[in-house]
């Protein structure tokens, strides 16, 4: 019996190994496959980041210009007003307002592209109040500078909001891992 054993033992041999070779193929082939998801995971990660960190980078700058020129046409309605008694009693000058339409132009394109939605809504909604005072035709002058104090808090707080964003994807670093206090 001894010598069917070992007739058999290198067949066994032979089948194990080519198992064994097998497995490990297979379990090679997971490891990778595991490797190249987490790899386009990590680059759809570091893709998105640097989309989201130039448009809100952008739109922090187009706000800037936004409310100064809604600044520049505020006072301009100012001092109209000095001369009416009504605030917005004249058409702005076609520079101001060309600069006034641009740059809302640009803050509303920008706006759809912040991919958090409550930061979306707190711009959406600074804007808005951006727009107010320059709206306000024939108004009582207090009632216009109550908007537009309200319009430059509003575009502080959001202008804030956004740079609290951007510096959270930058102490998050490009994979989602903290760098803080490094």
């Amino acid at each position: 019996m001894d010598s069917g054993w070992m007739a058999v033992w290198p067949v066994a041999a032979f089948f194990l190994g080519g198992l064994a070779t097998q497995l490990t193929g297979w379990l090679n082939h997971r490891r990778q496959r595991a490797e190249k998801a987490e790899d386009a995971a990590a680059a759809f990660r570091q893709r998105r980041e640097e989309f989201e960190l130039d448009h809100l980078q952008r739109l922090n700058e187009a706000l800037q210009v936004l409310g100064r020129a809604v600044g520049k046409a505020h006072h301009t309605d100012l001092m109209t007003s000095r001369q009416t008694g009504h605030y917005a009693g004249t058409q702005l000058s076609p520079g101001d307002s060309d600069a006034l339409g641009a740059a809302n132009r640009e803050v509303h394109m920008l706006l759809g592209l912040v991919l958090d939605d409550s930061l979306r809504e707190e711009v959406r909604s600074a804007h808005d109040l951006l727009n107010v005072p320059s709206g306000m035709h024939r108004s009582p002058v207090d009632q216009a500078e109550s908007a537009f104090v309200r319009a430059v808090l509003a575009l502080e707080a959001v202008q804030g909001r956004i740079a609290e964003r951007i510096r959270e994807i930058y102490l998050n670093g490009p994979t989602g891992a903290s760098v803080e206090g490094s």
